[in-house]
């Protein structure tokens, strides 16, 4: 939970202070809100987890990120993302259960588990949303998702009786939130580049063309000086 709750801190800090607002302000969201999400996830990181003989649920690994991951769906599907938000959501849920089953605690260690979910999870939530606040959304709801339909699988179908939701996964839904927003500012700025130096040859393109063309005006218009002067001394 170390490494989840270093980034929401230094979020937290950032927008507490201004710098990091224009940057929330690209994606579609206010700085009060954005500080009131990410101070819920950091309470809920430390809040004590529910347990009964049936169940375990972490509140900061399931039950704060679903409500979180809703909202920003809520707000990305109104800007006009829903369907590529939504396959983003389904397309990570479907990759975070199959590491978390895959990669379970005994074989694999968890920080290790969660560095490889948040990367992976990350690019695939832009790869599909193909927005930061899309990637935002696919990447922190798909991961909790993910974990949910694992927790069931181990539950009942594996027998294990008892369900745990969000155990250890928090590191891995902050880090993919993360990374997916790594990601989107890495293609936008290397798509702006792109943009800007297509629009810099079009614009040399035309500075050449006006200047050939105003040199072969100059040409026509110094010939026909000539040819009608050679006209009057005739």
């Amino acid at each position: 939970m170390t490494i989840g709750l270093v980034i929401l801190g230094i979020s937290a800090v950032l927008l507490f202070f201004g710098v990091a607002e224009k940057f929330f302000d690209r994606l579609g969201l206010t700085s009060w809100l954005a500080f009131l999400l990410i101070l819920a996830l950091i309470v809920g990181a430390v809040t004590p987890e529910l347990r009964t003989d049936f169940f375990v649920i972490t509140v900061g690994g399931f039950i704060v990120p679903l409500v979180v991951g809703i909202i920003l769906f809520a707000i990305a599907s109104r800007q006009g993302s829903f369907a590529k938000t939504l396959l983003s959501v389904f397309l990570v849920t479907s990759v975070a259960t199959l590491f978390r089953i895959v990669m379970s605690s005994e074989t694999v260690n968890v920080l290790a588990s969660n560095l490889i979910i948040g990367f992976v999870c990350g690019a695939v939530a832009f790869l599909c949303a193909g927005s930061r606040l899309g990637a935002l959304a696919g990447g922190m709801l798909g991961v909790d998702l993910g974990d949910l339909i694992s927790a069931i699988s181990y539950a009942y179908i594996l027998g294990e009786g008892i369900l745990t939701l969000g155990s250890g996964i928090f590191d891995g839904i902050i880090i993919s939130t993360a990374f997916a927003l790594v990601v989107a500012e890495i293609a936008f700025a290397i798509t702006t580049k792109m943009e800007r130096r297509k629009t810099e040859k079009t614009l040399t393109e035309a500075e050449f063309a006006k200047d050939e063309n105003n040199e072969t005006l100059g040409e026509e218009e110094s010939e026909k000086l000539f040819k009608d002067d050679e006209d009057d001394r005739l």
